[in-house]
């Protein structure tokens, strides 16, 4: 390796994203400013349905109630559960949801997809447009720092933004800096199947320098010897010191094997494969599981980064506006129920296949529910009021329905549950106390919540 580009090598930017920082700088500021992380070996795999899913047509339909209210689908299909019925483009998910625990009455004051995107992502409202409190998995990040597990500890996988950029910058890292940002994977909203030479793409970005990616190293002992090497022989100007523990806490994740071959789908059989299916919600899901199943902590599945996919305003079915996105994304519950259905009934049957139903929590859900009358041009506007959520795995009580909704659907009749109880049964799994604080720039502490308790019907 010449000179200076084992010179560039140490210094050159490790982490994907382009933070600014390298990647050892990265974990010293974590040693510097972190808890000590929790052991626990939890997982969570989040699916984030940004723009709103409505409660009609996924977890609680109205099929005896006045068509404005019931909405286009009038087939609701029957669960496991007596007299629990799912909107008929969930038949898969229907057949599992013994599996599952649903919730009902998820409910909160907000409509705007901003303010409830960062309260259900943080657990703090959203003010000024502004991503300003850290998102569970940059909490976890912050409190379990599992770099050395040769991965990262958050990871988002994601379709590109279009439009409202600021609301995908909810599952970021807010205060807690650009060292707990998620690594990232994207995958383009228009497009049916999942981009495997994108992720291939995204993964050599993990690059050591300009022209040392991962790829090119095969032997991970012979890297750190040549740094080994290089730190003795470096010149006297100082301005390199040498390789120290944090540097080879970074080599662990950019050269790790582990690390590779997490991401790498192909390892996967003919039969898992077909399970999730060839949409690129299937395989991101299939991403999220060997994710987890590896080491990492908390992933992300983020189906609408912008809010666009889930918000109906204009139409449930699909009313074939183009596919290209020049009159939005959202194009119904025939376009996306099917993907969702199987991607959900996928990760719920290979978690529990898997023996991993304790290890990992699944969480299923968006920012707010849908109004309870069908408007003039066929959709759903927002609501915060009501909410239907899935949630599996987790060594949770499963099996049941947390609370009813009323019979038009708009608001809680029993139980009503708040996007802290949620967070908080998640934090809970990952063995993370939310009374814990963070600190803003300023030295200001933050509570992980600022209330809340995990449900109490699941544990």
């Amino acid at each position: 390796m010449p000179r200076e580009t084992r010179r560039h090598f140490l210094k050159s930017t490790l982490l994907a994203g382009g933070a600014g920082l390298s990647l050892g700088e990265v974990m010293r500021l974590r040693a510097e400013n972190s808890s000590r992380p929790t052991e626990s070996d939890t997982a969570v795999i989040q699916v984030w349905l940004g723009g709103g899913p409505s409660q009609f047509e996924t977890f609680d339909p109205k099929p005896h109630a006045p068509e404005e209210i019931r909405g286009p689908y009038h087939s609701p299909i029957a669960t496991k559960w007596p007299g629990i019925l799912f909107c008929e483009k969930l038949p898969k998910t229907a057949q599992i949801a013994d599996k599952t625990a649903i919730i009902r009455t998820v409910t909160h004051t907000t409509n705007g997809h901003f303010v409830g995107a960062h309260w259900l992502s943080t657990g703090y409202i959203g003010e000024n447009n502004r991503a300003s409190r850290p998102s569970a998995g940059s909490i976890v990040s912050k409190m379990r720092d599992d770099s050395k597990q040769g991965l990262p500890p958050y990871v988002l996988i994601s379709e590109e933004q279009t439009r409202n950029p600021n609301i995908g910058e909810v599952m970021g890292a807010g205060h807690l800096g650009s060292r707990h940002e998620p690594f990232t994977i994207l995958q383009d909203p228009f497009q049916h199947t999942f981009d495997d030479a994108r992720l291939r793409r995204d993964i050599a970005s993990l690059k050591l320098a300009d022209d040392v990616t991962i790829q090119r190293v095969g032997d991970r002992k012979a890297l750190l010897a040549q740094v080994d090497n290089l730190a003795r022989n470096i010149d006297s100007s100082g301005e390199i010191v040498g390789v120290d523990e944090f540097n080879r806490a970074a080599l662990d994740i950019v050269t790790s094997g582990k690390a590779r071959q997490a991401f790498d789908l192909s390892q996967e059989s003919p039969s898992t494969l077909q399970l999730y299916g060839e949409h690129r919600w299937g395989k991101m899901a299939l991403l999220a599981r060997r994710l987890v199943e590896s080491g990492v902590s908390f992933v992300t599945i983020n189906t609408a980064p912008d809010s666009l996919c889930w918000d109906w305003h204009l139409n449930i079915v699909n009313d074939n506006r183009p596919a290209d996105g020049s009159q939005g994304p959202s194009r119904g519950m025939d376009i996306s129920g099917p993907p969702l259905d199987q991607m959900i009934a996928a990760l719920v049957t290979d978690i529990h296949q898997r023996g991993l139903d304790k290890k990992v929590l699944l969480v299923v859900w968006g920012e707010f529910g849908r109004t309870p009358r069908v408007n003039k041009t066929g959709g759903r506007d927002h609501w915060g009021t009501l909410m239907s959520i899935l949630l599996a795995g987790g060594g949770l009580k499963v099996n049941q329905v947390i609370g009813t909704s009323n019979s038009k659907g708009e608001a809680p009749a029993t139980r009503p549950v708040g996007p802290t109880e949620v967070l908080a049964t998640m934090y809970r799994h990952l063995g993370i106390d939310t009374h814990q604080h963070t600190l803003t720039p300023q030295g200001r502490p933050i509570p992980v919540l600022p209330d809340g308790n995990p449900i109490r019907e699941l544990i």
